[in-house]
């Protein structure tokens, strides 16, 4: 724990969704240039993803000072890029790897944020 006792996976997850969402808002207003990327659920996937990054980047600050709303919000967040990385490994062909790897970094968020430690952490402020 660092010396504000933030667990180090509550450190972690604030600045994974920092990098996730930074990337995830890049990846997404570049594939809407792309016409094989917008095709089909394709557009659903870019649009879901920009939004989500959006999301995770103007909560994260209550993540790390340990705000109980910000935690829902990049939980249920999570879940949705979880629903959105698996639509897109399935249903976009040019963005399989995108969709894939979109999908462990939100499950990883959600274990970390929702660990033991992080829930007395979110509890205590």
């Amino acid at each position: 724990m660092s010396a504000n006792g933030r667990p180090a996976g509550v450190t972690f997850v604030g600045i994974l969704i920092v990098i996730v969402g930074i990337l995830g808002a890049i990846g997404g207003v570049l594939g809407l240039f792309d016409a094989e990327t917008r095709k089909g659920f394709g557009i659903i996937t870019l649009i879901l993803t920009i939004v989500i990054s959006v999301i995770y980047l103007a909560v994260a600050k209550g993540i790390f000072d340990g705000n109980s709303f910000s935690r829902f919000l990049v939980g249920l967040v999570s879940v949705i890029s979880v629903i959105a990385g698996i639509l897109a490994f399935i249903f976009a062909s040019g963005m399989r790897v995108n969709g894939l790897i979109q999908a462990i970094f939100a499950l990883i968020i959600l274990a970390l944020l929702y660990s033991a430690k992080a829930r007395t952490f979110f509890a205590r402020n």
